[in-house]
């Protein structure tokens, strides 16, 4: 397995995020340094052109991008459970732009978080889950056709109301023979919805693309109470070779992930 951790290409103060700065050039030497050798990539708008520029920095540093995450799809108001046919089709479009900047840039495929939506007054998850069913059985096709993928992330239910456990997230995707979707699973939001870790891991067996790490404390790895190795142990034997994802909240990027290093290299 390899080490990434989570990026950002404009300058923000939110989020579990370790660069927060949009420093991107500076932090791959950070990142290199300390054997990290992909990211998760957090972007805003960003044209084709700017795409390219990062995935030349990328290849030239000997770096990927695990997950893209298009942040400004949510600051855009993007919910894919909204009822709104007329609103649907617009979010279609600007998650396929979206997709085919994850294949551009190279990244293993293209975030699904907040922006899945949630469900609504008067309605229950399976009304809401039916209308996003049928978004990504569009949209998963359309990453299958150009050669990505979407990773939909199981986030807890203090944040949002769907698909809040990773083991109900992957009965969602099979149950709806959703095709070109695999899961973006979390340590942390594993530890709150699931009854354990290695259990959701090995129910997702074969569906995981990329998967964060942090602390129970949600900073660097070491500074909580996770048992990695018995989390490392059963992601190989579960079959997972990908990335190992630090996405935390970091006081001292470089710290954080000399830490976070130090304290994974014996189980790799």
């Amino acid at each position: 397995m390899k080490l990434a951790c989570a990026v950002t290409t404009y300058e923000t103060s939110s989020g579990p995020i370790v660069f927060k700065d949009g420093n991107l050039k500076e932090n791959i030497k950070i990142m290199k340094k300390y054997g990290f050798s992909g990211m998760d990539l957090f972007i805003k708008r960003t044209e084709k052109e700017q795409i390219r520029e990062y995935r030349k920095m990328l290849a030239d540093n000997d770096m990927r991008v695990a997950t893209l995450f298009a942040i400004y799809l949510g600051e855009s108001g993007v919910k894919l459970t909204d009822p709104d046919k007329v609103h649907i089709a617009n979010y279609i479009n600007l998650m396929k732009e979206q997709l085919d900047n994850a294949k551009e840039i190279g990244a293993l495929g293209l975030g699904l978080g907040y922006i899945r939506g949630c469900y609504y007054e008067n309605e229950t998850e399976l009304d809401a889950l039916k209308r996003l069913s049928e978004v990504l059985l569009v949209l998963g096709e359309y990453a299958v056709s150009i050669g990505t993928r979407i990773l939909l992330e199981p986030i807890n239910r203090y944040e949002i109301n769907t698909l809040n456990k990773a083991v109900d997230t992957v009965d969602f995707i099979r149950n709806a023979q959703l095709k070109g979707i695999d899961l973006q699973l979390d340590m942390f939001h594993m530890n709150i919805e699931d009854k354990s870790i290695c259990s959701a891991i090995a129910y997702a067996k074969g569906m995981i693309g990329n998967i964060h790490i942090s602390s129970s404390n949600r900073y660097a790895v070491g500074t909580g109470h996770f048992d990695f190795k018995e989390t490392i142990d059963c992601l190989k034997e579960n079959g997972y070779n990908g990335f190992l994802t630090l996405e935390a909240f970091s006081d001292n990027p470089e710290a954080t992930l000399k830490m976070t290093a130090d304290s994974l290299r014996s189980y790799l």
